[in-house]
């Protein structure tokens, strides 16, 4: 039977097979999202061929980076371990991030910290707290183990991000590549105004590619009516947003995010850490099932699978438990409606 929910998944380049793609397709996921912070713009265009010669009817969302900070790409060949009680530099740069130093891809990141600040790296899978800052960077210490990868997002809880372009030099290339390769949806990441929805209208102006606003941040939060008077719809990326606010308030952004769109006939999406206990076992927690089903009941256009199926080691068991989880909802509403 059909559902109001649908299910999408984060296929990463190195993923991006026939196989792959076909398996996921034929478990239940309707829609992928390519994340264009971590793949070139002609890398992007060969996963939208190979995902159209699958299905032309899979939904295909590109992820903008947006103005976001993020780390750089490591020098190792492998992720980072970073244990608890390490101490680590941090700067702005270009160079490849080690174990002593993660280089940081904003310019005067030591003007936005402070001794004392906590900072999260990995949507807070990684916490640090600073020790010092000066002139050489902000030298930190980490209160929460955990490994980091290239490119990972790094935030600063109670500080306003910088104030970066709406529309990088490197989504300028990606919004051209979705638009040339004929993506349907951009999630622009990192929406603080309305102002930073329009900018990137101007961007794909002409085309048919959709375009929303990722509510992950605190100036998103606090605009989300503007914002959605001028996007297509509206995704709650829930692992950047828990570490610009505090993470108890996110169920309720969500229900306001979903309602707003509800109200006005919009699409949404949720995102992150849906299943985030998959990304190593083969089973999900009960509270993860009760999260899927609480998306369906607050009327979420689709549920977005991120790491789960980018790096989990379980993506098809990941979608299987997710499509399992969303009929029977529908099913239970159907049947309270006739009680």
């Amino acid at each position: 039977m059909s559902t109001p929910t649908r299910i999408m998944a984060t296929v990463a380049d190195d993923r991006c097979t026939r196989e792959f793609v076909e398996r996921l397709h034929s478990l239940g996921m309707e829609g992928v999202r390519i994340n264009s912070a971590h793949v070139s713009p002609q890398t992007m265009r060969e996963m939208i061929a190979l995902i159209r010669s699958v299905s032309p009817s899979i939904t295909i969302l590109i992820d903008t980076k947006g103005p976001e900070i993020r780390t750089t790409d490591i020098a190792a060949s492998a992720p980072i371990y970073m244990p608890e009680g390490h101490c680590v530099l941090l700067r702005s740069g270009s160079e490849p991030t080690t174990s002593e130093c993660v280089c940081v891809m904003v310019d005067g990141l030591e003007r936005y910290a402070s001794a004392g600040c906590r900072i999260l790296l990995d949507d807070g899978e990684i916490e640090l707290v600073a020790d010092a800052v000066d002139a050489d960077g902000v030298k930190a210490r980490v209160v929460k183990a955990g490994n980091l990868d290239s490119r990972k997002t790094l935030n600063i809880p109670g500080t306003e991000i910088p104030p970066l372009p709406a529309v990088s030099p490197r989504d300028l290339l990606s919004l051209r590549a979705a638009v040339e390769a004929g993506a349907d949806i951009v999630a622009h990441s990192f929406v603080r105004s309305a102002a930073d929805v329009l900018a990137v209208r101007e961007v794909i102006a002409g085309s048919s590619v959709r375009l929303y606003a990722k509510i992950e941040c605190r100036e998103g939060v606090g605009n989300i009516r503007s914002i959605l008077e001028v996007s297509d719809g509206l995704l709650v990326a829930r692992g950047d947003l828990g570490a610009q606010i505090d993470p108890a308030d996110i169920p309720a952004v969500q229900l306001q995010a979903l309602s707003l769109c509800h109200a006005v006939g919009k699409p949404s999406i949720v995102a992150t850490h849906i299943l985030q206990s998959m990304m190593q076992n083969p089973s999900p927690t009960r509270a993860e099932l009760s999260d899927i089903a609480l998306g369906v009941m607050e009327g979420a256009s689709w549920l977005l699978l991120t790491g789960e199926t980018a790096r989990g080691e379980y993506p098809g068991e990941c979608i299987d438990i997710m499509r399992r989880t969303i009929a029977a909802t529908v099913n239970a509403n159907l049947s309270c409606r006739l009680i």
